[in-house]
């Protein structure tokens, strides 16, 4: 029955990968895009909206500079944007676009361009390439007449264009990336010269993101660090810890704890996971210090996310708010026509999971892992009645069958009424998952009669509740705790879920070989590491 079990979900997850993602490009990030002087964002209700400059009619025809956001379309999920033309994805997961675009008609009204489209990015310098995901998780290129497969062994899960350089990441977490130019490369692709390279090769593996712009390509990796490559900013490279000359030919470690980059003409961009953005390089139009800036300096907090445009930035704040800074196209109501200092631009964005977090959290919301009532909040710590309704949806996928059935499978009995009485305001389906996961063994109460179901969780206590939903799963759960620096504030009782949690690879360190065994346990990390538990049963 397990194989049966395991064949159904393997054709699910088939069918259903990745059609959520949101587009990652030069010059945009998830849902706010920053172009030649322009800038785009899509509010929560799914409508685009855009001011700045307008001298390509991107946002009406009459060429004039909009002053005030104006809304643009409905129904959208993602953009990308460059000087010449627009390129969107709707809800339906087709592909549109407006501008001029290198094959197709020169238009001011949107027109369909393909269907079955999860992922499309244009090139932000040159305006001669469109890169597309489809559904199937295969690449496509558009050259000159029509769009062609590129060839790769395995499934993509994210595209970008950094300059002259192609990029993406496999669903094994590889980046790859190519060129096709004759000229200099910079060093930018990462591979340890400056020749062009005309077939996509591997650069770097357990990677979560890239971007790249003419120079210098910026890399996060799964465990949080920032790799670069490439020439820096004139010639000029950070390498951690001092100022080198460049280029760098092979990406090397810059920063730890990061979770989002952005990059675009020699500025480079580092939100940490403690919520401060960082920037270093070029620093042309927001005046911090001395330009270039030549190692990292804070220039604000509380970010979210932002992206870069052509001498702009879009800075989404944690409390939702969009905010913008830097040469006066694009900046709402800039003071100056350079270094204007970030302004409150709109607010009621769309609540996304972060760029790190972002392929695997819509790849678990798709296959029903992740119950409605959870997506939203993403960055929030998960409490311990969340994450017992996190727990049953995901048995209830994976194990194909309703956690009744499931627990008369098992020859488990959930009590008739709840021994918790802190637990009478909840929903009938939180009080009903909080006593499946009691049963299970997943949970146990704080004390005889009490839950605590609002109490958020730590991350070793995720660590032990993730063991005990794969051992009530059926799965062997044995294992030793690695070394890690900070292993004396690791709780005893904690130790072996944590060393099965790094073995399989569900939860793993947050840089610098720490755990952070009492640090909070976002929702978008619980959603994440449930995915991994999924498929990891699937393959068994």
């Amino acid at each position: 029955m397990k194989r049966i079990i395991t064949m159904i979900l393997i054709f699910t997850l088939t069918l259903t990968m990745n059609t959520n993602i949101k587009i990652h490009a030069m010059g945009e990030s998830n849902f706010i895009a920053a172009g030649w002087g322009t800038t785009f964002f899509i509010k929560d209700d799914g409508s685009l909206w855009g001011y700045g400059k307008n001298d390509q009619g991107l946002l009406n025809s009459d060429l004039a500079y909009i002053d005030e956001p104006k809304q643009l379309l409905e129904d959208v999920k993602s953009i990308s944007v460059n000087r010449y033309a627009v390129l969107i994805v709707k809800n339906d997961n087709t592909l549109w676009y407006w501008g001029r675009l290198p094959g197709h008609t020169k238009t001011a009204i949107p027109i369909k361009i393909l269907d079955g489209v999860v992922m499309a990015t244009l090139d932000g310098y040159n305006n001669q390439l469109i890169f597309v995901l489809k559904a199937d998780g295969t690449l496509l290129q558009f050259n000159k007449t029509m769009f062609e497969p590129v060839a790769h062994n395995s499934k993509v899960k994210f595209i970008t264009i950094g300059g002259y350089n192609r990029f993406f990441i496999n669903e094994a977490n590889e980046l790859w990336g190519w060129n096709d130019v004759s000229s200099t490369t910079y060093g930018a692709l990462g591979v340890g010269h400056t020749e062009p390279v005309q077939q996509p090769v591997k650069i770097l593996e357990e990677v979560d993101y890239v971007v790249g712009d003419l120079t210098t390509t910026m890399i996060v990796r799964k465990d949080g660090t920032l790799w670069m490559s490439g020439s820096g900013y004139l010639g000029k490279f950070y390498d951690g810890t001092k100022v080198i000359n460049g280029p760098v030919l092979k990406p090397i470690k810059v920063m730890d704890l990061v979770m989002h980059v952005a990059i675009r003409d020699s500025e480079f961009y580092a939100i940490k996971k403690d919520y401060t953005l960082w920037t270093w390089g070029k620093n042309s139009n927001f005046g911090l210090g001395m330009n270039p800036l030549p190692s990292p300096v804070i220039w604000t907090t509380e970010v979210y996310n932002m992206t870069a445009g052509y001498q702009h930035q879009v800075v989404l704040k944690s409390d939702g708010t969009l905010w913008t800074g830097g040469r006066k196209d694009g900046v709402y109501k800039a003071l100056h026509n350079t270094q204007n200092v970030l302004r409150q631009t709109a607010t009621g964005l769309v609540d996304v999971p972060a760029s790190w977090a972002l392929a695997e959290v819509r790849q678990a919301e798709n296959i029903a892992l992740i119950p409605m009532i959870l997506q939203d909040d993403y960055a929030k710590t998960i409490n311990r009645s969340e994450f017992c309704t996190l727990a049953i949806a995901s048995i209830e996928v994976t194990m194909g069958m309703t956690i009744e059935a499931y627990l008369d499978s098992m020859e488990v009995e959930m009590p008739s009424t709840s021994p918790f009485v802190d637990v009478l305001a909840l929903t009938e389906t939180s009080r009903r998952d909080i006593l499946a996961a009691y049963a299970l063994g997943i949970v146990e109460g704080t004390s005889e009669t009490t839950f605590d179901p609002m109490n958020p969780i730590t991350r070793e206590q995720a660590a032990k509740m993730l063991t005990a939903t794969a051992t009530a799963l059926n799965m062997e759960t044995d294992a030793t705790l690695p070394v890690f620096e900070d292993a004396s504030l690791i709780s005893e009782w904690a130790k072996p879920y944590i060393g099965y949690m790094f073995d399989t690879k569900i939860m793993g360190g947050i840089g610098e070989n720490r755990f952070d065994p009492k640090g909070g346990f976002q929702r978008q990390q619980a959603f994440m590491t449930v995915l991994r538990l999924h498929k990891m049963i699937a393959e068994e």
